[in-house]
């Protein structure tokens, strides 16, 4: 798979440095194939070289993507994921493709095979590097005798159930779960949300089997397809591919006396073989919600973090998730 057609719709090595600056002139987020790395002048040139090491350690680990080294700085936003836009970062490097794909097979175990290098250089003759990695056959490796591996946007140790999986040569699939708020309507004594939750699978040739998933919301009470499910709505699904996504809509109703306070949701999943996740949102329901469609969810919510694994959250998550069960 050519991740370098699919982000740039170019052959990594037809690239140019104007490309790779077209492509950041609109704010871009990283996901699970797509990590960026700005290079910032003072500091320690070896630290950066490790982060390069490990994303790329975390590629071969998952399911492949790109590293662009010299990005625009990133910023870090209120939900948690990283995004970069503006000037890129270029700087004076004697490394060529060859030096660094060398560096990569030297300090990554088992030797990693798959890593395409590019070199774009501007007028100055500063660098920057777009590196194409596959996902390996030869999974699990390591760098500095850690495993790492890339989930949801970020590259992090890999948990011990991940190797363990890997050793074992079985793929996890890896599921995203989002909520949107789609429309606002009333009847009266209440106010209607009107939700789309959608599951979808990222892993291109892993089904994932047995999907479970549960919404939690407080106040309020879910309706699907007209039936009340009180604060607690859970569904199973048989199977879930790639490129056929889950998707169905549901009814928030909320009494008017209550549109005062914080709304929360919780959107918990998993399968049998991915890990469980969940997509937690909070709106503030202060002054009610104007009637209509919804066309940017941004201006109600005041939290928003989506697809986070149970070590991701705060200690002190568990204890708000079983106040909202206890509540709702």
């Amino acid at each position: 798979m050519s991740y370098s057609k699919i982000v740039f719709n170019k052959n990594i090595y037809d690239l140019e440095f104007s490309d790779i600056e077209t492509y950041f002139n609109t704010n871009k987020e990283e996901n699970l194939h797509l990590e960026f790395k700005s290079y910032v002048p003072n500091g320690d040139y070896s630290k950066k070289e490790e982060a390069i090491k490990k994303a790329v350690c975390g590629l071969l680990n998952s399911e492949g993507g790109i590293v662009i080294w010299g990005a625009p700085i990133e910023t870090k936003e209120a939900n948690g994921n990283t995004s970069a836009i503006g000037a890129l970062t270029p700087f004076s490097s004697p490394l060529d493709k060859d030096r660094l794909v060398n560096i990569f097979s030297s300090s990554i175990n088992p030797l990693p095979l798959g890593i395409k290098v590019q070199v774009l250089k501007n007028a100055n003759n500063e660098s920057i590097f777009i590196i194409e990695v596959e996902k390996s056959i030869e999974r699990p490796h390591q760098y500095d005798n850690r495993y790492y591996i890339r989930l949801d946007g970020q590259t992090r140790i890999a948990p011990h159930y991940l190797i363990s999986a890997l050793m074992k040569s079985t793929d996890f699939p890896v599921i995203r779960g989002h909520l949107r708020l789609k429309t606002i309507t009333t009847n009266g004594n209440n106010i209607l949300l009107h939700f789309r939750k959608l599951l979808f699978n990222t892993s291109i040739y892993n089904n994932e089997k047995n999907i479970y998933m549960r919404v939690v919301a407080h106040p309020g009470e879910i309706f699907v397809n007209g039936i009340n499910e009180t604060g607690i709505f859970n569904q199973n699904y048989p199977i879930l591919s790639n490129g056929a996504p889950l998707m169905s809509n549901f009814i928030l109703s909320i009494p008017s006396y209550q549109n005062n306070q914080e709304l929360s949701i919780i959107f918990q999943f998993g399968g049998e073989k991915s890990p469980s996740k969940s997509s937690t949102y909070k709106f503030n329901l202060n002054g009610g919600f104007p009637i209509g469609n919804v066309p940017d969810e941004s201006i109600y919510i005041t939290e928003k973090r989506e697809n986070k694994l149970p070590s991701d959250v705060a200690n002190n998550s568990s204890d708000v998730n079983i106040e909202l069960l206890l509540n709702t």
